[in-house]
């Protein structure tokens, strides 16, 4: 390959990772993980608080991460952010993912590189969650960070490269819990290809001379970051000692069946092949050419000792992280991105194998034609993924999204409350469950008197509220109530979820009379 093509291929790239990436990042409704990770930054950005939730939230990096976009965009309140200001980070991250994918060196074939980079920036999955205001971008570049790091340390022997990879290690471990699958897998795949000591078939035995020294930066600049972070910049020493007691109950969430449990080809059906609706979804090119990579490295066909160990390292990394989150009943679709960078490394070796398996130039240029059109073809998904059918449950990006029909409810109370006296600072008292309840804390952020109560008994007199927004079951239990002296409305929140809004007469009327 040329280092014009190289260039061309990179820049081609990055520009279709930025293009998928950033446009109409408020397109989507906010997901109810999304609003509850959004409302905890607002409270670091107006007051400067964050300490570290061990049962849920997950770690401080996003937060942190967010004010530099808030800041960037003048935005100094919960009120004034909007969904474009806090989905730039993830979408940030993930460009960067992108270009994580070609920082191998020399032992990863240019081809190769480049191939992955273009399958990260077509991939829906990878669009998608990179399009979501939670941790798994900034996580999964993290963990793309760590592989880099540890393999340039190979290569290097440095005290620079040694704190890259600790540091990558510490920021990972300061996302998401979840590092404590990746982290380990990283360091055994690295150190099984390098194969410290004996013949191997990937080349001639190698003997690593790691100092303790280098043990020992990596370890500080690991823990540095981490405790930076977890202690809320130095606010709360309790931070970095709950991020290592939540492990327990994450062990337990995670291998114990809950709402989130699914069977062992979850992720194969998300990824590989899945039809719903008329909709047929699939990033089979992916999965083609990671086994087609695999077979690659298994028959020692890199160019190089070096690619050949790089081959190996990639593959370890990708079985171990696959059949980890494979095998556990805990299953989000946004999980993918935490093994799937691997595949796509795969991929890219795949496909750059295949080019030059093919000898004659007319079958050279079939490869090239059937690359091409797999990339295309993930292009086409790619945009009905995130811009066509974003928040359609036929998606199966989509987990229990926020409907569409939600921002109707919004837009209705937005509505009601240019015409009602107090305008903003009108009562609104929401009856319903925590599941139930998200994302209003976020849509309904600008207003100044919201209350929240599970039961409708807990809530008081309810008809001193200016409006009343219940879940379908508690909506069942208001309508005697309010029945006779309420309109009410209902939207949906979610598939299969249903949310009810009252309104008093009086209100309503003033509200058709502005019409």
């Amino acid at each position: 390959m040329t280092k014009t093509s190289y260039r061309g291929l990179v820049l081609a790239a990055l520009a279709a990772a930025a293009l998928f990436r950033f446009p109409s990042l408020g397109l989507r409704p906010m997901h109810h993980d999304e609003a509850n990770q959004a409302v905890k930054f607002g409270a670091l950005l107006e007051r400067g608080e964050y300490a570290y939730d061990k049962s849920d939230h997950h770690g401080p990096s996003l937060y942190y991460a967010t004010l530099a976009s808030a800041y960037a965009r003048g935005r100094a309140t919960l009120a004034d952010l909007d969904e474009a200001t806090l989905r730039l980070v993830p979408a940030v991250f993930g460009l960067g993912l992108v270009a994580l994918c070609l920082s191998f060196g020399t032992s990863l074939h240019p081809g190769a590189a480049a191939l992955a980079a273009l399958l990260a920036a077509f991939s829906p999955a990878m669009t998608y969650y990179s399009r979501f205001y939670i941790h798994e971008a900034l996580f999964a570049f993290f963990a793309l960070a760590l592989l880099v790091g540890l393999w340039r340390y190979t290569e290097r022997l440095s005290s620079l490269a040694a704190m890259a990879a600790g540091l990558s290690a510490g920021l990972l471990f300061a996302t998401k819990e979840t590092s404590v699958i990746i982290i380990p897998a990283a360091v055994v795949s690295i150190f099984l290809a390098g194969r410290l000591r004996g013949k191997t078939a990937f080349g001639p035995a190698v003997r690593l001379k790691i100092s303790g020294e280098h043990v020992f930066l990596a370890l500080l600049a690991f823990l540095a970051a981490a405790a930076v972070l977890y202690s809320s910049l130095g606010r709360n020493l309790d931070g970095p000692v709950d991020a290592v007691t939540a492990f327990k109950d994450y062990f337990a969430k995670g291998a114990a069946p809950s709402l989130h449990a699914h069977p062992l080809g979850y992720y194969l059906g998300i990824l590989v092949f899945s039809k719903s609706g008329g909709l047929v979804w699939s990033e089979g090119a992916v999965f083609v050419l990671t086994l087609v990579g695999l077979a690659a490295i298994i028959a020692r066909r890199s160019e190089s000792i070096a690619g050949r160990r790089l081959g190996l390292y990639v593959a370890v990394y990708a079985g171990l992280t696959t059949g980890t989150f494979f095998l556990l009943p805990y299953k989000t679709p946004w999980n993918v991105l935490a093994f799937y960078t691997g595949w796509l490394l795969l991929a890219g070796i795949g496909g750059a194998f295949l080019i030059r398996a093919a000898r004659k130039p007319a079958l050279k240029a079939a490869v090239l034609v059937l690359l091409a059109a797999g990339l295309a073809h993930l292009g086409l998904q790619n945009y009905r993924a995130n811009i066509r059918y974003p928040a359609d449950p036929r998606n199966p990006y989509v987990y229990a999204q926020t409907s569409p029909d939600f921002l109707k409810l919004v837009r209705r109370v937005e509505d009601l409350a240019a015409v009602h006296p107090a305008k903003k600072s009108l009562l609104i008292k929401v009856v319903a469950g925590p599941y139930e309840q998200w994302p209003l804390p976020w849509s309904l952020r600008g207003y100044q008197n919201v209350g929240y109560w599970k039961n409708p008994a807990d809530a008081g007199t309810l008809r001193d509220a200016a409006l009343v927004i219940a879940s379908d079951e508690n909506a069942s239990l208001l309508l005697p109530a309010l029945g006779d002296s309420h309109q009410v409305e209902y939207y949906g929140l979610r598939e299969g979820t249903l949310l009810a809004l009252f309104i008093p007469d009086a209100l309503w009327n003033r509200f058709l009379l502005s019409r």
